[in-house]
């Protein structure tokens, strides 16, 4: 879960984004010899509001104001977000990854939050288990909104913190096995529908060495595991 410190960079970064923003506003309007006041009446705005984004000061406009403002000097506002980090866990989750945890068998070494070992990158894989030569991640989703997309992030962080093998375990709510369900056509050749049998394998401190796909109960709390060879 991130912490202050992450919270002030994000703040920072964001104000070095505004004021990016307001040079490149500035400038492009310069480029075109137009004034803030021609600027200004063309987008319906006032000439203090175009100097207050000129220099990054932009807590009053809103996202299409200042896509319009891009465009009256010939610029296109372009804003994406990265992968920079997990964000926020909700008490599910973490009562889930408790859960699946107390599952494993004693033979394997686990750990909590584990780092994606490259500089900068702040993503981190909920749980490591480590035996031998088996290194496997397991990420708990407690809502699947996009399987494929989801599924994607979760073998790209797999694949760079090392893992050999990833486990998804995904909360067992209506919502979740629908959307399981309507993309089984895609996943039934890679899955095997066997995940009782992966957590018989954990506990007994093996590798399943299987791909699978089923519905199964956690000390109560319904999940559905899929574990996948990575």
């Amino acid at each position: 879960m991130p912490g202050r410190t992450q919270f002030d960079e994000a703040r920072r970064a964001w104000e070095r984004t505004r004021r990016e923003l307001g040079d490149e506003l500035r400038a492009a309007r310069m480029a075109r010899g137009l004034s803030q006041a021609e600027v200004a009446a063309a987008i319906g705005t006032s000439q203090a509001e175009m100097s207050r984004r000129e220099v990054g000061r932009t807590d009053g406009a809103r996202g299409a104001a200042l896509a319009v403002h891009a465009a009256a000097v010939g610029l296109q506002l372009v804003m994406r977000c990265h992968p920079a980090g997990d964000g926020l866990r909700d008490a599910g989750q973490l009562r889930w990854i408790r859960a699946f945890a107390a599952r494993v068998g004693s033979g394997w070494r686990i750990a909590l939050e584990v780092p994606v070992p490259i500089a900068g990158d702040r993503r981190a894989v909920d749980m490591m288990l480590t035996a031998g030569n088996a290194r496997i991640a397991v990420e708990v989703v407690t809502r699947l909104t996009d399987v494929q997309a989801q599924l994607r992030r979760a073998r790209l962080k797999a694949r760079d913190i090392g893992a050999t093998r990833l486990i998804l375990v995904i909360a067992g709510s209506a919502r979740n096995r629908r959307a399981v369900a309507a993309a089984r056509g895609s996943l039934v050749a890679s899955f095997m529908l066997d995940a009782r049998s992966v957590l018989a394998e954990l506990a007994a401190g093996r590798d399943p060495g299987i791909d699978a796909s089923s519905c199964c109960r956690i000390h109560g709390t319904g999940h559905l595991v899929i574990a996948i060879a990575t």
